[in-house]
């Protein structure tokens, strides 16, 4: 029966994400499907459509190809669903969801990537947030998981460059709204994480105002050029730039082809399904459903050098920035001791005055100011209570433990001195269990007794 039990468990959760989906073979999927020992990923969001046909209501979500070298793979936009080519027949590849993701609407418009043969996905939004999460892909587990890092940047996609040699990603953070806390983000900043120590850096501000309208605008597409180590931005048909992240340069294009050719034409036919391979950008078009694979060569002779940086650094010097934080912490932490040594020497002095017992015929200066300050309070009709004592011996930023004994030695020492002063049994502090929790007092002094310890 165990075994039964078992079994059909194991079917229920292979059903989860085993199912297979046949699409017909065109020249992008074959492209994708046959790329051997490459890292590919089609880097124009929101534009890719759908290619194998899932189950609804995922169908209308963005689907999007990765490759690496452990194959071909087909993501869902903001579902955390991964499917893998495994197998082809003479007119078409069938793909295998490999992912065992229950839940949706989360990590939307992700930076996706692939690093060692692993599957990424960095920040995105959903259900009122966006967020800053680094995730992989774990095959061996069917789902995703989270690695920590220094410091969560929410972003998504709105611009990034993938630089595979130093592991770095090059990122644009645009103006963003938490919506929990209300709190917004109102520029465009530029942020590296590196990938391997999951460190994330602020580098600048997008510092050129003409590029912050356009992007402000919302309207643009852009693709991966490994090749120059840059990403080309197609804002519109005189705003075509190539952005260098880690020199801090960007280029503007000037081949007149190639600026048309990036634009779309009057018909509105425009190019999706971008990726770029050794100096070579290939591409659909938008009104073609046999997604046949076009090219054109691109180089950095298509591209006029710009005057100034693409952002404004944080630090321009580096040096003297590390020396003036190094000043001002250790001036911080000297001015911490001082005053901490300091609050010390006055709160001992406070409680040699407070718990000093020497001559029981007289009280001391602060025990006839609480007298005072409870006797006020008794002939308004009014208590003291714990907090009132402990304000006035200076005791509320001291242990529970402490303020008990302090408190404890000190009325029991004002109870004694008046008895011996005034020849009486009377307690002159007298302590009341509170009706509304017998485990705490409230503190009165009788009018009488008042008067005599005042002297009144």
């Amino acid at each position: 029966m165990r075994v039964l039990v078992l079994m059909i468990i194991l079917l229920l959760t292979e059903k989860g994400f085993s199912q297979v989906y046949p699409f017909y073979k065109n020249e992008l999927i074959n492209r994708f499907f046959e790329a051997e020992n490459r890292e590919i990923v089609t880097t124009n969001y929101g534009e890719t459509g759908q290619y194998i046909k899932i189950e609804k209501p995922l169908e209308i979500y963005h689907q999007y190809l990765l490759r690496n070298k452990t194959g071909s793979y087909l993501l869902v936009n903001g579902t955390g669903r991964i499917y893998k080519a495994t197998s082809k027949t003479k007119d078409t590849i069938y793909y295998t969801r490999i992912d065992s993701t229950h839940f949706y609407g989360y990590n939307g418009s992700a930076i996706h990537f692939t690093y060692h043969d692993t599957i990424f996905s960095f920040g995105g939004g959903g259900f009122w947030r966006v967020n800053g999460q680094l995730r992989y892909y774990s095959e061996k587990n069917h789902e995703w998981d989270i690695l920590p890092i220094n410091e969560e940047v929410p972003t998504t996609n709105a611009l990034y460059y993938f630089d595979t040699l130093k592991s770095e990603i090059y990122y644009l953070q645009i103006p963003i709204t938490n919506y929990a806390t209300n709190v917004s983000t109102k520029t465009y900043s530029i942020f590296n994480i590196n990938l391997k120590n999951k460190t994330n850096k602020k580098l600048g501000e997008i510092n050129n105002p003409f590029l912050t309208q356009l992007f402000a605008k919302g309207s643009y597409s852009y693709v991966q050029v490994p090749s120059l180590n840059s990403v080309l931005v197609n804002f519109d048909i005189n705003n075509q730039y190539l952005i260098d992240f880690s020199n801090n340069k960007y280029y503007k294009l000037e081949n007149i082809i190639k600026t048309k050719l990036f634009f779309g034409d009057s018909k509105g036919t425009y190019l999706i399904n971008l990726f770029e391979i050794d100096n070579w950008l290939y591409y659909t078009k938008s009104n073609d459903p046999s997604m046949q694979l076009d090219s054109v060569k691109i180089s950095m002779d298509d591209f006029t050098p710009m005057n100034t940086g693409f952002y404004e650094p944080v630090r321009n010097n580096e040096i003297f920035y590390q020396a003036g934080i190094l000043v001002a912490l250790a001036a911080g932490v000297t001015i911490f001791i001082r005053r901490r040594r300091k609050k010390k020497q006055e709160l001992s002095a406070k409680e040699d005055n407070i718990t000093e017992s020497s001559d029981p015929s007289s009280f001391k200066s602060i025990e006839l100011d609480l007298i005072e300050k409870i006797y006020n309070r008794s002939i308004e009709g009014k208590s003291y209570s714990v907090e009132d004592i402990n304000a006035a011996l200076g005791l509320s930023k001291k242990s529970l433990e402490i303020q008990k004994k302090i408190r404890t030695e000190t009325i029991n020492r004002i109870n004694h001195r008046f008895k011996i002063m005034f020849n009486t049994e009377d307690e002159l502090i007298e302590r009341i269990r509170l009706e509304e929790d017998r485990r705490f007092y409230k503190y009165i002094i009788s009018e009488e007794n008042g008067k005599k310890a005042l002297g009144i």
